[in-house]
């Protein structure tokens, strides 16, 4: 065990790696099941007076986990022998798994509780549920309907994709839902456009033909920035160093920004242009809109690789190379609300301070 404080894993966290050995003797790793959604069932150890029923209840419905693309596995903190000579008193069909020697959970999940704790991490490893109590079919079917509510789509040939991450879960859907209110309720303004004038010197201009939207802006002493902050710092800039071997350090201003319903747009552009704002790396953008109050258009499009339209879930965020050129179609109805901002690494920062003279 870590003497590190223990610090809650939520929705759209990243699970630690783990490695560990099955009932049956094979190595069981994080890295192995990475590219597989899985349902995992983690216990102190072997005597956890729920973790029978729980472990019967799973194994009774492995087959409704697989026809989802689903695994699922659990993880003990004990020794491999106790695990073995449990399944063999207990057989089941869920894998368990002990020896945890090189387990790196306890840093941020106690293995102290008597009380099992089910995860379900997506292909991505990343937190898409978490089940701390109930009756084990209740948790069964709470895996179930998390697993089905994950962004799905069927596979296909991709012949012109383009460079783009993409996160489900970055932030849950009642922080959307405040950030929408801050929106409603606060003083927001016409988004303007930095453009280059003749003079060779830049201008921030409203320009409807170019892009039709309203900003509020979260400033930095407003407590939804540091959340914010730490939200991005522990699910966003680790996955762009995984992605895009980029050390993200420090961001743009925030703003939740709303295209109306009935033209609201941005015309194609780089958001790294003209020098001014050449410091900026990542654009991120959050989609804030709950499927129940949904907009039709709006779409995000990547023009020089190809016609596709990107709409991400609400509380994910899609992030991309500043320099890719791209726009937002216009919004037909109901109106799009997200939370944009830029993201840059040290030399960036370095930048922004020279051009902003501070």
């Amino acid at each position: 065990m870590s003497d590190h404080p223990q610090r809650r894993l939520s929705i759209g966290d990243r699970l630690p790696p783990y490695l560990g050995f099955t009932d049956k003797g094979s190595l069981y790793t994080s890295e192995d099941q990475t590219g597989r959604t899985v349902v995992l069932i983690l216990a102190k150890n072997m005597g956890s007076a729920e973790l029978t029923p729980l472990l019967a209840a799973f194994s009774a419905h492995v087959d409704a986990f697989a026809a989802l693309g689903a695994d699922v596995a659990a993880l003990i903190g004990d020794t491999a022998e106790n695990v073995f000579e449990f399944s063999m008193a207990h057989p089941g069909r869920v894998p368990l798994v002990g020896s945890l020697n090189h387990f790196n959970f306890p840093e941020h999940v106690s293995f102290d509780s008597e009380t099992p704790v089910v995860f379900v991490a997506d292909r991505n490893m990343r937190l898409a549920g978490r089940f701390d109590s109930g009756e084990p079919e209740q948790i069964v079917g709470a895996a179930l309907a998390a697993i089905k509510n994950l962004p799905n789509e069927p596979a296909r040939d991709v012949i012109l994709p383009a460079p783009v991450l993409v996160l489900p879960n970055l932030i849950d859907r009642d922080m959307c839902r405040e950030l929408i209110a801050l929106h409603t309720t606060g003083p927001t303004a016409e988004s303007s456009t930095v453009i280059l004038g003749g003079d060779g010197k830049t201008r921030i201009k409203v320009k409807p033909e170019a892009k039709i939207r309203q900003d509020f802006l979260i400033k930095r002493d407003h407590p939804m920035h540091s959340r914010i902050m730490e939200i991005l710092r522990q699910r966003c800039f680790p996955e762009i160093k995984r992605a895009f071997q980029a050390e993200m350090t420090h961001t743009d201003i925030f703003l939740v920004a709303c295209y109306p319903g009935g033209g609201g747009h941005f015309s194609r552009h780089r958001d790294n242009r003209p020098k001014a704002v050449a410091f900026r790396r990542f654009a991120l953008s959050i989609n804030l809109t709950v499927a129940e109050e949904g907009y039709e258009g709006g779409f995000l499009m990547l023009p020089e690789f190809s016609q596709n339209h990107y709409r991400i879930p609400t509380g994910g965020g899609i992030i991309f190379s500043v320099a890719l050129m791209h726009e937002i179609t216009p919004v037909l109805k109901g109106n799009r609300y997200v939370l944009v901002t830029h993201l840059f690494d040290a030399q960036g920062e370095i930048e922004r301070r020279a051009v902003e003279g501070e």
